[in-house]
């Protein structure tokens, strides 16, 4: 019985942890802001932008914040979703502009509202992006 419990235990930590590696801040959000993302770490929460990588290729993902602050990071094939919160100053900000790159050509370059989901998907041996909103 300890066993089993030991095993949940270490099963349901590496699988927050990958969630919580996923969410990208702002880079001046301080100890309030981060507390209150830190509720919906493993689904797409109130303020955030979701991007999901489902091609074949791995892609770069470049985002510039309202006031001109940077965040940019890579996504694998097939990795998790990956979240950007634009929750910071005590609110939430209306979007971003974001830039998805392939090696190889630009796939998505364009303002994306909060609450949105880009998800990179296969489309004739290339990767094209579709934007949806909730």
């Amino acid at each position: 019985m300890k066993l089993k419990s030991l095993l949940f235990i270490v099963c349901f930590s590496l699988f927050t942890n990958v969630f919580a590696a996923n969410v990208h801040l702002h880079p001046k959000a301080d100890a309030q802001d981060k507390k209150t993302i830190q509720k919906g770490v493993s689904y797409p929460g109130y303020c955030q932008i979701e991007i999901i990588n489902q091609s074949f290729t791995d892609v770069r993902v470049f985002g510039t914040f309202d006031d001109g602050s940077t965040v940019d990071f890579n996504i694998y094939r097939y990795e998790s979703p990956h979240y950007i919160s634009l929750f910071y100053n005590f609110y939430c900000h209306s979007g971003m502009y974001i830039t998805i790159q392939s090696p190889y050509y630009t796939i998505y370059s364009g303002w994306t509202n909060v609450n949105s989901t880009i998800r990179v998907v296969p489309y004739l041996k290339q990767a094209k992006a579709e934007l949806s909103t909730r």
